[in-house]
């Protein structure tokens, strides 16, 4: 799930590592020149050989306010996983949806309420759709296994939920019993995201236009850990179509993937005015261990 990162420092480090490999080049003279009142506050900067590199960095979403409601939504649904995960009749594998902004709503005193409202209504459902398909029938019997679906506002909850219970010959007994609690997607995703875009760029480009005006070679970093609904391919599209509401562009744009906690992932995705530039490369995108990274 989504949460809010304070990874800004060693995701600069990874693009400087990426930008000295290139250059062949060991950075110097590297300061962070928002922490020392410098004007335009950049989030960090250092020379490869002449040339200056200024950098920002922010973090994206794939709509407005996606980082704070999946924390949000943590603190939602980790009691209700809890008590439910591994404890649901079996056999079958059961799906508990919930819509994108599950928070909005809420106050803080009448979370638990909430919460304990689910559960019991998820155990009530539970029992129903087991009683539809007791057993696993085999592939002769069942060839599309069974599929059953509720959908309702339990008491006191201000949203509807759904709970899908799927039992089919092929999924493994290991997996019976066990509860996977998603979100749905909000419409028009893609329109959201080149307007949450938009905003980052608002912010940072005028920033990163100041020292390019200066003679910095100006780099943006966009930082995600969003599995569910971005990919490279996804911001690649958006930054395309959000850019071009603006006269001055960095003179290239990283994307972090900091999903995977162990790993790290940094692809140049814009370069002069071209996607993934490094496409036919040998080294198309780099991985980092966050332990190996320094905070600059």
């Amino acid at each position: 799930m989504a949460k809010i990162s304070n990874n800004e420092r060693k995701v600069c480090d990874a693009v400087a590592r990426v930008l000295e490999a290139r250059s062949g080049q060991p950075r110097t003279n590297a300061s962070r020149p928002e922490a020392c009142g410098a004007i335009p506050p950049i989030d960090y900067e250092f020379r490869l050989g002449n040339l200056v590199y200024s950098i920002e960095h922010t973090n994206i979403e794939a709509f407005e306010g996606q980082i704070r409601s999946g924390v949000d939504f943590s603190m939602l649904v980790e009691p209700i996983i809890a008590a439910l995960n591994g404890n649901m009749p079996k056999p079958g594998k059961y799906y508990l949806t919930f819509p994108i902004d599950t928070r909005a709503n809420v106050l803080p005193g009448e979370l638990a309420s909430i919460q304990d409202s689910i559960v019991a209504w998820v155990k009530e459902q539970a029992v129903m759709l087991h009683a539809e398909a007791p057993m696993r029938l085999d592939r002769t019997a069942s060839p599309r296994g069974y599929r059953g679906v509720r959908k309702a506002t339990p008491v006191g909850s201000p949203f509807e939920i759904t709970l899908t219970r799927e039992l089919h010959w092929a999924t493994p007994a290991a997996a019976d019993g066990k509860l996977v609690v998603a979100r749905w997607a909000p419409q028009d995703i893609e329109g959201l995201r080149r307007i949450r875009l938009c905003r980052a760029f608002d912010k940072k480009l005028p920033y990163l236009t100041k020292c390019k005006e200066a003679g910095s070679y100006s780099v943006l970093i966009l930082e995600t850990n969003d599995i569910a609904l971005t990919n490279h391919g996804l911001v690649a599209d958006a930054i395309e179509a959000a850019i071009s509401r603006y006269t001055q562009h960095p003179d290239e744009i990283f994307l972090v993937d900091t999903t995977i906690e162990t790993e790290w992932t940094v692809w140049s995705i814009r370069r002069g005015g071209v996607l993934f530039p490094d496409e036919n490369q040998p080294r198309r995108f780099f991985e980092f261990a966050p332990r190996q990274l320094r905070d600059v």
